[in-house]
């Protein structure tokens, strides 16, 4: 009988113990990580005469901001890689639109 009782005592021990070392690789496998996070960007203008623009989670994507101005005018940003903010000043006029340009 002590024998029978130790043996399901070391059982219910080892259980225990596979159990707790599996638990945080299974968290880890399924928490996203950063980089699997969708790209998200955002434009628009203010001030009357600038237009900004916004991503998060590029990675190493390039994008560029594009602001359409009135009298027919417009500006763009540099090349940006990877998370940022702009801001574009239309040369003359008022901002119209502006908009994420992928290159």
């Amino acid at each position: 009988m002590t024998t029978m009782k130790s043996m399901r005592t070391w059982v219910r021990t080892a259980l225990a113990v596979t159990l707790l070392g599996a638990a945080p690789v299974a968290a880890v496998a399924l928490t996203p990580s950063a980089a699997m996070a969708a790209p998200s960007c955002n434009a628009g203008t203010w001030g009357g005469i600038y237009g900004w623009g916004d991503c998060r989670g590029m990675g190493s994507s390039k994008w560029q901001l594009k602001v359409s101005c009135t009298w027919g005018a417009s500006a763009t940003s540099s090349v940006i890689t990877g998370d940022g903010h702009v801001d574009v000043q239309c040369p003359w006029g008022s901002a119209r639109t502006a908009s994420i340009i992928f290159v």
